[in-house]
């Protein structure tokens, strides 16, 4: 059998973790090897003794992957059969830039991560490092596969998928991640139930739920528990809220799966900012602000020391299997020509959402077969969610050409389309003020229409 090379951008991440011990608990991956790289060396020396660690663990059971650390692309890249990338420059200091520059214009976002002002110029970072990424990837391992973990995720696979010859599949806990916490919330083992949903990254739609190994839908039965449960109705400490998440259902008749955070991103009439306040709401500005003071200590280099943190009620064992982020199961799939099923990828849509473009990047269901991850189809979404994806899918792919084409008015024009922005004005004068702030990260950009 081949001796797999899987090569990891970003060993700093959290997501380390979980690769890792997949890797060391399922045997097809007995002879493999990692190689890691991340820019900062405290990461790399952390990680190092972290995932050996972990191999050398009672859980583990592979005793000879080699694991490798380096500190340059290349040593990681070259002749990788798979690349895994959960990778970005200065995350806290510039999210809390991203809150912070609209609000001086009156805008105001709770995340600003994939969707809104911030959305938008995270993404133009992050396609400025995936440009290289995908260069560096037709270097030294032309026929790789990509898994990326990186956020805005559908913004970067759009940009992979159109302006690069990468193979790229985008991987998120969203679906899986949420709904083992929700199915344990409602008294149930957090891989009971199963979900059947589609919609962009942080966004899905539940189209239905049943209990595994029954024909039926139990979607009445999730309806009636979530209206009546605390954790809906009232805002949670350390939990995340779905206050809103039952407000959207309530209204547009559909559940939005992704938790009250991540949803709002993509929804114009999210709360006026004077609502927030009694409805629990607070901005991540100075979240964000405290964790980019901590320097290099992220949240994620936290769990790797294994400092401790304030633990939420659920999930109540974060290490159950179901909480996995499977992207070594879509490795072990494609190799072995064996069928595997996924609740939730990143891929083009192909008719798993009828009514919408088949080339766009939605989270849909997948099947491994035939040597690819392809989409299942799902249905049809009704009127108003089917905007709410049709309007952001539209983003995705104008921001990835004007990334490409380094066009300035294309942004402008982005800007002006995203939630949360009010006016031409707002808009030409975030843009602008990101563009000021950010130009260590992102190309020149040109205005090609001029009056």
């Amino acid at each position: 059998m081949k001796k797999l090379k899987i090569a990891f951008l970003g060993a700093g991440s959290g997501f380390i973790l979980s690769v890792a011990r997949e890797l060391g608990k399922n045997p097809f991956f007995g002879d493999c090897e990692l190689a890691m790289t991340d820019p900062l060396p405290d990461r790399r020396d952390i990680a190092l003794k972290t995932v050996a660690e972990l191999f050398g663990s009672p859980e583990c059971i592979n005793r000879n992957i080699r694991i490798s650390v380096s500190g340059e692309n290349a040593a990681a890249l070259d002749g990788a059969d798979y690349v895994i990338s959960s990778c970005e420059p200065k995350r806290y200091p510039n999210w809390y830039r991203d809150l912070a520059i609209p609000e001086q214009f009156g805008c105001f976002q709770v995340k600003g991560e994939n969707g809104g002002p911030g959305g938008i110029i995270h993404a133009l970072r992050n396609m400025a490092m995936f440009e290289n990424i995908a260069r560096d990837m037709k270097k030294w391992c032309p026929e790789a596969l990509l898994l990326n973990f990186t956020n805005p995720m559908s913004f970067l696979c759009t940009y992979m998928k159109n302006y690069t010859d990468v193979r790229t599949i985008g991987f998120c806990h969203q679906v899986h991640g949420s709904f083992g916490v929700i199915s344990e919330m409602l008294g149930y083992e957090p891989d009971e139930l199963e979900v059947i949903s589609a919609g962009v990254n942080h966004l899905n739609w539940l189209f239905d739920i049943r209990h595994k190994n029954s024909r039926e839908s139990c979607m009445k039965e999730f309806i009636e528990k979530i209206s009546t449960s605390k954790y809906w109705n009232e805002p949670q400490k350390v939990i995340s809220s779905q206050v809103f998440t039952l407000e959207v259902l309530k209204t547009f008749r559909m559940y939005p799966i992704g938790y009250d955070d991540h949803i709002i991103e993509y929804m114009p009439f999210f709360w006026e900012k004077a609502e927030w306040a009694e409805h629990g709401v607070e901005a991540l500005t100075e979240e964000y602000h405290t964790l980019a003071e901590k320097g290099n200590h992220s949240l994620e280099i936290q769990r790797l020391w294994g400092k401790e943190v304030v633990k939420p009620e659920f999930p109540r064992d974060p290490n159950h299997p179901y909480y996995a982020e499977n992207p070594c199961k879509v490795i072990e799939a494609l190799e072995r020509n064996i069928p595997a099923y996924f609740d939730a990828v990143n891929i083009p849509n192909h008719g798993a959402v009828g009514n919408l473009p088949p080339h766009v990047i939605l989270d849909v269901p997948g099947i491994v077969v035939g040597g690819e991850v392809r989409s299942i189809h799902v249905g049809e979404l009704p009127p108003g969610p089917l905007e709410i994806c049709r309007r952001q899918t539209a983003l995705h792919e104008m921001l990835a050409q004007a990334f490409h084409e380094r066009d300035a008015n294309l942004v402008e024009q982005i800007f002006c389309l995203t939630p949360y922005v009010r006016s031409i004005t707002q808009a030409r004068q975030i843009w602008r003020a990101y563009y000021e702030e950010y130009k260590e990260y992102l190309p020149d950009f040109h205005s090609v229409w001029k009056i």
